[in-house]
């Protein structure tokens, strides 16, 4: 596995902590949700380097894009 995939994977797991512990759902459903989602596929794609951001900045981008229905970077 390359670095740039387990950074990736070390999101995601963080990611799907989160979503169990602020939605109060199970993990099998958290994974469903993230894994269907736009943040997922950009984690995915390296040309993004989103996988080099930390966990909590896109576990922002994440509810951002579920609160709005798509994938909105968040402007500080």
């Amino acid at each position: 596995m390359s670095k740039k995939e387990l950074l990736a994977e070390y999101i995601t797991s963080d990611l799907i902590s989160y979503i169990v512990e602020d939605e109060k759902i199970p993990m099998l459903k958290a994974m469903q949700k993230l894994y269907s989602s736009e943040t997922f596929s950009k984690i995915n794609d390296f040309e993004t380097g989103l996988y080099l951001e930390s966990s909590p900045y896109v576990y922002d981008l994440y509810k951002t894009e579920k609160q709005n229905g798509k994938l909105m970077q968040i402007e500080i």
